[in-house]
């Protein structure tokens, strides 16, 4: 082969190396640009479990929430009953945010203590919530 004939041989491999390295590069430089999605959380169905002691509700359930994201979120949540009941969490208050931004796919729990309606019974309560 002639020294003529290897070096197209190499320009043409190197030039197919430099396309592909320009090709790579864009595609990063794609992903690099493209924005975040939205941080989205999911939480469970509510579970009936035990009241803790002094809380004087006669029920209680338990809403696991996981950051369905990909990023760490503060999160807000919003608990309610239906049909005239009353929930709210452990502490009294129908809204809990976090303290700290909770990571991607790692969860908690929420307790939520609920008071009957005026029909004497336990509603089950709903829960709402965002990424704040």
């Amino acid at each position: 082969m002639s020294s003529r004939g290897s070096r197209n041989v190499v320009s043409t491999i190197l030039s197919l190396m430099l396309l592909a390295a320009i090709g790579g590069a864009l595609v990063l430089l794609a992903l690099h640009l493209q924005p975040d999605a939205p941080v989205r959380f999911g939480w469970g169905e509510p579970e009936g479990t035990d009241c803790p002691e002094g809380v004087g509700a006669p029920a209680c359930f338990r809403f696991n929430v996981t950051n369905l994201g990909n990023r760490p979120a503060d999160v807000r949540c919003d608990v309610s009953a239906p049909d005239g009941g009353e929930a709210t969490f452990l502490n009294g208050m129908t809204a809990y945010a976090s303290d700290e931004p909770v990571e991607p796919g790692a969860g908690f729990e929420l307790d939520v203590r609920v008071v009957a309606n005026a029909d004497a019974t336990v509603p089950t309560p709903s829960l709402a919530c965002m990424a704040v």
